[in-house]
């Protein structure tokens, strides 16, 4: 015998900390009038009576789903016992989409642009969601879902984290310190093997290493900070597999230089801001100048990054310089505006107090 079909739509709406989600259900007539709740996990989400005419809104702050039980959807009755299989749920929505993200639909879904849930709560969601509901996932799915987390708390304005935000960024740092290792350990044993490098394995390795050294910044972290932007670096020769990566390799390069003359690691310093300056030459070798026009920006801005590491490397005193003719004049100085990455906001946030203390000596700006 089928079940009754009963349809549950959500539709979301922005709201600080999360969404207001508005509810609406349709239920035949046996049904009609009965009162049901949804809970996430162990958080009620909302009361609907079947039926009933008009949506009801249920607020939704994201910041309270934090285990892979938060997101294990509930139906219950009045009395609080289990409706799940009491009907056959006809679930609508992105909100519901959200929670049901697998490692076959999740680059359609989080990932690729031109098809990803447009809303922003809901992509958190989304990549959240999957990464703890699938740890058995391949690492380029894994890291990628880490990555969006990641890119979401670096949009927000550095100075406004609450202290639940802030837990959650500890908690991607420690999924990434095992993940960026795992990702090189791939790239590595390929070459150590003679074989073809997966492309994926590179970009995203370095990708996630990109975000999780600029996250580390937010509480000083210059230690675990320096070693992501160097293990992205070290990438930098394989920029022809993954060549979506090249603006990261030269921005890592940079940041990670200044923090290593910031920590008194002159030698590492000046490896990474030379490697900085010197990859310009595989990055413009790795692309196809004429396969369309976001090329030539993209190469726009590892120039501007480049020539910010030059400017590093002089203004630090990490390399000898001749006064005539002088390698650079003396209105260029160090412009952290001038790398297109986090990092500039970072320092005007006021989280990184001793590295824009250290930049300022060096008359940065």
């Amino acid at each position: 015998m089928s079940k009754t079909r009963i349809e549950i739509e959500a539709s979301p709406e922005p709201a600080r900390g999360g969404f207001v989600l508005n509810l609406t259900a349709d239920a035949p007539a046996g049904w009609q009038g009965r009162s049901v709740s949804l809970l996430l996990g162990e958080w009620p989400l909302a009361r609907l009576t079947l039926g009933e005419a008009g949506p009801v809104k249920a607020p939704l702050d994201l910041r309270i789903l934090a285990r892979r039980e938060d997101y294990v959807l509930h139906i219950r009755d009045e009395t609080g016992a289990a409706l799940d299989d009491a009907a056959d749920w006809s679930l609508k929505g992105e909100f519901f989409e959200a929670l049901r993200v697998s490692p076959e639909n999740f680059l359609d879904k989080v990932q690729l642009h031109h098809s990803r849930f447009r809303s922003a709560p809901i992509l958190e969601m989304a990549a959240h969601a999957f990464y703890l509901n699938h740890p058995e996932a391949e690492f380029v799915l894994r890291a990628a879902a880490l990555t969006i987390l990641s890119h979401r708390y670096l949009e927000k304005p550095a100075d406004s984290l609450s202290e639940a935000e802030t837990a959650r960024v500890a908690w991607i740092l420690d999924e990434a310190g095992t993940a960026v290792p795992e990702g090189a350990a791939l790239v590595r044993a390929a070459e150590e093997a003679g074989s073809k490098v997966d492309w994926r394995h590179v970009r995203w390795t370095v990708s996630l290493a990109t975000v999780a050294a600029h996250l580390s910044l937010y509480d000083e972290s210059y230690e675990p900070a320096l070693s992501f932007f160097e293990l992205a670096v070290r990438h930098t020769h394989l920029v022809h597999y993954a060549k979506v990566s090249a603006l990261n390799l030269v921005i890592c390069a940079f940041a990670g230089g200044i923090v290593a003359h910031m920590l008194g690691k002159g030698e590492q310093a000046k490896t990474l801001l030379v490697q900085g300056v010197e990859s310009v030459k595989p990055i413009v070798q790795a692309q196809d100048l004429m396969e369309n026009v976001w090329v030539l920006g993209d190469l726009q801005n590892v120039l501007r990054a480049a020539r910010q590491s030059y400017i590093a490397l002089v203004r630090m005193k990490v390399i000898e310089t001749r006064v005539s003719p002088p390698v650079i004049d003396d209105n260029a100085q160090i412009e952290t505006g001038q790398v297109k990455s986090p990092l500039q906001k970072i320092i005007l946030s006021g989280r990184v107090p001793r590295l824009q203390a250290h930049l300022a000596e060096y008359g940065a700006r």
